[in-house]
């Protein structure tokens, strides 16, 4: 009963915090997918779907667009990201029109600038080397121009943001997520983090949904954030 409970009450406070977080921030841009569904501020995006880069070079794309609305109050954005998980590798972002590759965890910028199509691609992704993941927090900033040439930009504010977590394994059967391994993702592997949180154990690589190699409650959150966003 009180493993219900605690389930029902984070569920709660993760609803709680996305209607909060939908009414801060500005809608001028959002995340699209490929198929042009819009994302939910705040969610989780999975990928481990390995193609070839270049020749011996292989990466897993975001599969990620951004969209200008309707009711847009700019023309122009930039990408706010924090890379806090790369096992090997680098991640690369080509957006609005130039490209930053990053090979370590922390915060960095694209330049700011318009789309140049709507939806436009943000050609996101993963350069890997080997098995493991890469975790990456992004976040559309809303910018205005200011007068002059080179053209500068100023902040307006902050758009949707999301999390995009790419997955490399071996293992054709592990799903992130998927703790106890019945091939779905629902209350009942809320349930079994929740037990290896309280009966830790060595084999416990399953349980860390997040990969910051410890089991708590960032991974009752990750496995709710997933259940929410399928």
């Amino acid at each position: 009963m009180k493993k219900i409970f605690t389930v029902l009450f984070l569920l709660g406070a993760s609803l709680t915090t996305g209607l909060l977080q939908a009414q801060d921030i500005d809608r001028s841009f959002v995340f699209v997918d490929e198929n042009g569904n819009e994302l939910e501020n705040g969610a989780t995006v999975m990928r481990n779907q390995v193609e070839e880069f270049d020749e011996g070079v292989y990466m897993i794309s975001s599969g990620l667009w951004v969209k200008k609305t309707s009711d847009a109050t700019s023309d122009y954005l930039r990408v706010r990201y924090n890379i806090t998980t790369i096992d090997n590798g680098s991640y690369q972002l080509c957006f609005p029109m130039n490209c930053t590759k990053q090979s370590s965890t922390g915060e960095y910028l694209t330049p700011a600038g318009g789309l140049t199509f709507n939806p436009q691609n943000l050609q996101s992704e993963w350069l890997l080397e080997d098995e493991g993941s890469c975790t990456v927090e992004l976040k559309i900033e809303v910018m205005d121009k200011a007068s002059g040439f080179p053209p500068t930009y100023n902040y307006v504010a902050d758009g949707p943001s999301l999390t995009l977590k790419f997955v490399y394994s071996t293992q054709p059967d592990v799903v992130p997520g998927d703790v106890n391994g019945d091939g779905n993702i629902n209350i009942s592997d809320i349930n079994m983090v929740i037990d290896y949180i309280l009966n830790p154990r060595s084999e416990f690589a399953i349980a860390d949904v997040n990969n910051d190699g410890n089991v708590n409650i960032s991974d009752i959150n990750a496995v709710i954030a997933l259940i929410l966003n399928s």
